[in-house]
């Protein structure tokens, strides 16, 4: 899949020109790690002086045979064998005796076969040639011809030290070339179908090293998970896995290769991980500490270890997990059983104990089972994944363990990791009774349409639990974390698109706790009601968190403010929504990341608000904290929502290539976290980027593949997803949506009987109706549509609001001919956009304005208009949108060349017609009652009109124009 070559340009330059210099002969060192390049450099190199007509010899020396006395000779000589160049010597010795020649003897041999023309010798792997063949080679570098050039490849800090002091000799000049690792740009050229955020992954995974990067490009998301966990290496997965395959094929195999002491090392290495505990180490390797040094020097001299400050590490990630795979299953229990035991022993933190516990041998054991559940609270925080691991081996090691707490961590961790079906079938048996999954109402949109399956009480870690272990009556439930269970599990049946069931849930929780004990539950329900278009349903409940008094923990006082903007932004308050999306802006910015992490979901809504008040530059700071803090600490579930509001933030914007990354990771987050309402949401503002970035063909493809997905079940993400397939359906003249009246989100277009009801983004969503009125030719319901979105857009006096209805009521006039008044409102347009901080919006405003300026004949005004939106499309990367601003030029050309100066009035033309008879301004002033000075504007007007720079043009464009009428 990769060609793991690249890049290596000035390598490449150095080797080609050396080749052809005659003066002296030359000696080539290119060193650099395992999977570098360094024999596809090799390889490269040897094409290129073939096709310069040099002679070019390679051998790879390998470590099978190092033990194999002039193994690299021997291969040598079967490829000089029947050589034609080769010397007419009678003193050369036979193919067949080379292998029992003195070293002397040899070196003249292969002088006298090297002597004839100009050559490349090209010894790959050096580090594995024999000691004979070293000698050989050492005495040929001495005394070697002139016509030779010898290239020596070998692994960082492994060159063969019998070599050395030939390299010493006056007679050769030595090149030292360090392969370098592959730039970040080269290696994501590598991965161009991937998506953004697993490319970037993979690249900074990689290190530069094109062998990891195919290796770890080969894995599936979960193994790449195991592979790169910094506490543990990945684990043998699925043996048909098509990255473990690429991982056996290449470092594993060469590991399997290794002394077995130093097999056992590097497997103990991989088990305990980065460690300067010399005693851990040779207790699980089961060696002494003399050979533990011997082999770690080795693994060290071979490149698999590194050892710094005595912390002793694996060169990759990768090298790790091969020597981890390397080892049988029984091996690895057993050597992790030894790690634990001897943790234990000199009380070492409980972490590093449960890393090994996981995956020891073990049958019940009390000890080992209250050890991990301790450890996984304490993980928690920080890597919920993990935690959910070690509580589930608690309770398959101590299945008699009460459950009820130990199941609500499992849940939390699960859920926050993101395994969010998992999730819920932990968390389902500790809901209040009264609570039935099998009555759960369906809940969904179309496709979307999903009975909530049903749960068995008596599920648990090995698929089976003591049902009795998990009853529990209503007040049971809340005495022991009921009301946190209800919290999570409500959560996993939003993120599954279940909002009736998870409403209901959260409702009775209400119901049953005093004011001052439900802030949270409160809080989860309004943010639901809120995203669900439930405003009086949410106003109610953030109500309720105002007057508990729970607003006082500044992480619930920071999302109550949120819920509250947005529900009074609904309302249309605009004075009282900036204010408080201030002041919880200012709270969340406050929040330590530890207590961010408690209301991470609030910031969604935050980034929302920023978006809707036109203030996407501060949403943005707090979104991508929420997300950098997210991935930190393992809080995997919230990171496809806070992705998609990312990419509409950053495509208002106008980066383009950043917002397209952060709705691809949006989709891939979803599809991996089970969250089926984000895949559709991100998808349409991946479908909006690339209306103004792709060609239509791609356009239709995505807006075939949005269409087929589940619509999400809350209604606005819905009404989101709707509005742009039916604009991008009307654009493309697709049979779906188009023909039709545009509303966009936030509801059904105006009626009669049923005028929709104003939203934050109803000025916008009338400005798209009424352009698309327009391109049908509909003046008639243009206009109306236009009187109502200048109506609504005063009402919120937002910018942006304010720009769409400007630029929609420009459009309307321009094609009534209604030029001066355009002017007006195009200009109020682009200032609008400016004020929002929407640039491509701005320049498309800019289009709109340059062809009102064309049909005023300011074809100079009009250019510069175009010129400056041009470059703001280049800048975005709106390369379709750039396209249509070539068409806006060319039009213009077209109508300048023809017909620009019809508009000449009728002063205008007098003046232009005296000027052609060659008068002065004095003389024409004169002529026409008027001052030089008028008559002077009256030129300049005249000459912008006819697109001329001076007037020796004017009579030939009046006779042009005189010819078109």
């Amino acid at each position: 899949m990769i060609e793991p070559f690249v890049g290596r340009v000035h390598e490449l330059a150095v080797l080609d020109a050396t080749y052809h210099a005659p003066a002296r002969r030359r000696v080539y060192l290119v060193e650099g790690p395992a999977g570098i390049g360094k024999s596809r450099l090799l390889a490269e190199s040897a094409r290129r002086a073939r096709d310069a007509g040099l002679r070019t010899i390679t051998v790879t020396a390998t470590e099978y045979e190092q033990s194999t006395p002039r193994h690299v000779l021997l291969e040598l000589a079967d490829q000089l064998d029947g050589d034609t160049h080769a010397a007419d010597d009678d003193g050369r010795i036979s193919d067949d005796t080379i292998a029992t020649a003195g070293t002397g003897e040899s070196a003249r041999w292969l002088r006298n076969r090297l002597s004839p023309s100009p050559t490349v010798l090209i010894i790959d792997d050096t580090h594995w040639a024999d000691t004979a063949s070293l000698q050989v080679l050492a005495l040929l570098i001495r005394q070697s011809p002139d016509a030779a050039n010898v290239v020596l490849a070998f692994r960082a800090g492994q060159f063969p030290t019998e070599l050395g002091a030939a390299l010493r000799t006056p007679r050769a000049e030595v090149k030292h070339l360090t392969v370098p690792p592959l730039s970040a740009d080269e290696a994501t050229a590598l991965l161009p179908d991937l998506p953004p955020a697993r490319r970037a992954r993979l690249v900074a995974a990689a290190q530069g090293n094109p062998l990891y990067l195919q290796v770890l490009a080969e894995l599936t998301p979960a193994e790449l998970d195991e592979t790169l966990r910094p506490d543990e290496p990945g684990t043998p997965g699925n043996p048909h896995s098509h990255g473990h395959g690429a991982l056996d094929r290449t470092l594993r195999a060469e590991l399997a290769h290794l002394p077995l002491r130093e097999q056992l090392v590097a497997q103990s290495a991989a088990v305990c991980g980065t460690t300067a505990d010399t005693e851990l180490l040779s207790t699980t390797a089961e060696v002494t500490r003399t050979d533990l040094d011997a082999a770690v020097d080795d693994l060290a001299r071979r490149g698999w270890l590194t050892v710094t400050a005595g912390t002793i590490d694996f060169r990759h990630p990768l090298i790790r997990t091969a020597a981890y795979r390397l080892a049988g299953p029984a091996w690895r229990a057993a050597a992790h059983a030894r790690a634990a035991r001897f943790l234990r022993a000199v009380d070492a933190p409980l972490l590093a104990r449960a890393r090994h516990l996981e995956h020891a041998f073990g049958g019940r054991d009390e000890l080992a089972a209250a050890e991990l559940i301790r450890a996984a609270e304490q993980a928690l925080a920080t890597a919920p994944a993990t935690s959910a691991r070690w509580i589930e081996t608690a309770l398959r090691l101590a299945p008699d363990h009460p459950a009820r707490p130990h199941r609500l961590l499992w849940g939390r961790a699960l859920l926050l990791s993101g395994s969010v079906e998992r999730a819920r079938e932990v968390l389902e048996p500790l809901l209040p009774h009264e609570h039935s999954d099998r009555t759960a109402p369906t809940v969904g949109v179309g496709a979307n349409a999903d009975a909530t399956s049903a749960g068995s009480a008596g599920t648990g870690p090995g698929g089976e639990l003591d049902s009795a272990a998990v009853q529990t009556d209503s007040a049971g439930c809340e005495r022991s974390g009921g009301n946190e269970a209800v919290l999570l599990y409500a959560r996993c049946e939003r993120i599954l698109g279940r909002i009736d069931s998870a409403r209901q849930l959260l409702a009775r929780a209400v119901g049953r706790l005093d004011p001052g004990e439900s802030g949270s539950v409160q809080l989860e329900l309004a943010v639901l009601e809120s995203q669900d278009d439930r405003e009086r349903e949410a106003e109610m409940r953030i109500r309720g968190l105002f007057a508990s008094g729970a607003v006082r923990d500044p992480a619930i006082g920071a999302a109550a403010r949120t819920l509250r903007s947005m529900g009074q932004l609904n309302g249309l308050d605009l004075s009282a929504a900036r204010a408080d999306y201030r002041a919880a802006e200012r709270e969340f910015a406050r929040l330590t990341d530890t207590r961010l992490l408690d209301v991470v979901h609030a910031v969604a809504a935050l980034g929302w608000m920023a978006y809707f008040l036109d203030d996407q530059r501060t949403g943005l700071a707090h979104i991508e904290r929420a997300i950098g803090v997210s991935r930190r600490r393992g809080r995997s579930f919230m990171l496809p929502e806070l992705h998609t509001v990312h990419a509409y933030s950053l495509a208002k914007l106008g980066r383009y290539d950043d917002a397209l990354a952060a709705a691809e990771d949006a989709l891939e987050t979803a599809r991996l976290y089970g969250y089926p309402g984000i895949a559709p949401l991100a998808g349409a503002a991946k479908l909006r980027i690339l209306q103004d970035t792709a060609p239509p063909a791609e356009v239709l493809s995505w807006w075939r593949a949005l269409d087929a997905l589940p619509r999400p079940a809350m209604r606005w993400w819905r009404a989101t997803v709707d509005a742009a397939l039916a604009e991008i359906a009307a654009r493309l003249q697709h049979p779906t949506g188009a023909g039709e009246p545009i509303a966009g989100a936030g509801g059904p277009p105006d009626s009669a009987d049923s005028p929709a009801r104003d939203h934050p983004m109803r000025a916008a969503e009338l400005a798209v109706g009424a352009l698309a009125c327009l391109a049908r030719g509909d003046q008639e319901a243009a206009g109306t549509l236009v009187t109502r979105a200048d109506q609504v857009a005063e009402r919120l006096d937002l910018p942006g609001q304010r720009a769409a209805a400007a630029r929609a009521r420009a459009g309307y006039l321009c094609a009534r001919g209604e030029l001066d008044a355009a002017a007006h409102a195009a200009e109020a347009a682009i200032a609008y956009y400016g004020q929002a901080g929407m640039p491509v919006f701005r320049a498309q405003a800019m289009l709109v304005a340059a062809e009102i300026d064309g049909k005023q004949g300011d074809f100079a005004a009009a250019t510069a208009r175009i010129a400056t939106a041009r470059e703001e499309f280049v800048a975005a990367g709106a390369h379709e949108l750039l396209a249509a601003a070539t068409t806006a030029q060319r039009k213009l050309a077209g109508h300048r060349s023809v017909s620009g100066a019809t508009t000449l009035s009728g002063r205008e033309r007098e003046v232009a017609e005296l000027a052609a008879r060659g008068l002065t301004n004095k003389e024409i002033a004169e002529q026409l009652f008027l001052s030089p000075r008028t008559v002077e504007d009256h030129l300049g007007r005249i000459l912008r009109k006819l697109g001329l720079s001076g007037r020796a043009g004017i009579a030939h464009r009046l006779a042009e124009l005189d010819r078109s009428e």
